[in-house]
């Protein structure tokens, strides 16, 4: 009986510790890495897409005074419209006049003296060299009289554009020098949509067919021409782009506005993505990503061949498929059919 219990002693501590070893080995398991996917993007896009945009003034002009002095007269305020040639603003002239008339009656003077050695010349009276030496300081004295004159003009500040002061930066009073901006003007019969759009259309950019905005409580479809593609990316991977609204509709419109930008695509067949380039491995002179299965949460590899890359986040590739979950970040540490753990981007503040 003693020798039973002994030996059912025996089997329950080899048990306890096979069970304690099993155990041991679990903890050893190695745990599943931690990995963020990026979804691949298309190159081709839809046919038609709508990006928001707001609507600028086309045009600004700074207008000042050519000459110094003190402002007499401001014409204008904010929000007047004017056009081009108008009167906005006149400085006190009162020196400027006065200038003005010496060197006139100086000319006068001149020009009556002038006629006198005409005369005399033809008669050969004088010498030539005294006559030119005349000639000379005549000449001089108009070009005096002529700048005089066109500095008297200066005093008077002319729009040298039409629309509307946005801004008077100088008040009656003022002294104010040549060059000093004394009101903005903006020309809102020039408006522009701007609009910033991603990387994938502004590579694309050639095969946008046409485009057209459309504004809260303007009705119809406002036909829209590109003017520019700026083509530096800035800190959200997003190009900016300016169209020329048509001046039939910017009267109804204003600075500000939000509008809706739709873009007209023709037919892409180009089988390219975009996708993140620090999702790509370059390995034995080889490039590839990492294919994440949902079905089993395994990576595979897959080569793709790197098009272009429009700045250093985001690079144009071929060999991946739209729609298709890649790796984005710790690549190089990852190996064929490797078991990993997705990370929720909010989760980690992404």
């Amino acid at each position: 009986m003693k020798k039973r219990n002994l030996q059912n002693t025996l089997l329950l501590m080899a048990a306890l510790l096979l069970a304690s070893g099993c155990s041991r080995q679990d903890d050893k398991a190695p745990a599943l890495r931690n990995v963020m996917l990026t979804s691949v993007s298309s190159l081709s896009g839809d046919a038609s897409t709508t990006y928001p945009g707001v609507v600028e003034e086309g045009a600004s002009v700074s207008a000042a005074f050519m000459a110094d002095g003190k402002i007499a007269r401001i014409a204008v305020k904010e929000g007047d419209r004017v056009h081009k040639g108008q009167l906005l603003a006149a400085l006190d002239d009162s020196d400027y006049r006065i200038g003005v008339s010496q060197l006139e009656a100086q000319f006068n003077q001149m020009t009556k003296e002038k006629e006198r050695m005409d005369a005399m010349f033809e008669k050969h009276n004088i010498a030539p060299n005294d006559y030119e030496k005349f000639q000379t300081g005549y000449e001089q004295l108009k070009l005096q009289l002529d700048g005089a004159r066109r500095r008297l003009d200066y005093t008077r500040l002319n729009a040298p554009a039409s629309g509307y002061i946005s801004t008077k930066y100088m008040n009656e009073g003022e002294l104010v020098g040549a060059g000093t901006p004394v009101v903005n003007i903006v020309d809102d019969s020039r408006l522009m949509a701007s609009v910033d759009l991603p990387v994938g259309v502004y590579l694309e950019r050639s095969h946008i067919a046409a485009a057209s905005g459309s504004v809260p409580g303007v009705a119809g479809s406002i036909p829209l021409s590109i003017v520019s593609f700026t083509p530096d990316a800035d800190n959200n991977m997003l190009y900016h782009m300016k169209l020329a609204i048509p001046s039939s509709v910017a009267r109804e419109l204003t600075p500000g506005m939000n509008i809706s930008v739709t873009l007209e695509t023709s037919e892409n067949t180009k089988a390219e993505a975009i996708i993140p380039s620090r999702a790509i491995v370059a390995q034995d002179g080889k490039t590839f990503v990492w294919v994440y299965n949902a079905a089993d949460s395994t990576i595979h590899r897959k080569a793709v061949t790197v098009e272009g890359a429009p700045s250093g986040k985001m690079s144009v590739v071929k060999g991946v498929m739209p729609g298709e979950s890649i790796v984005e970040t710790g690549v190089k540490q990852l190996y064929e059919g490797e078991k990993v753990n997705v990370l929720n981007r909010k989760d980690i503040g992404l």
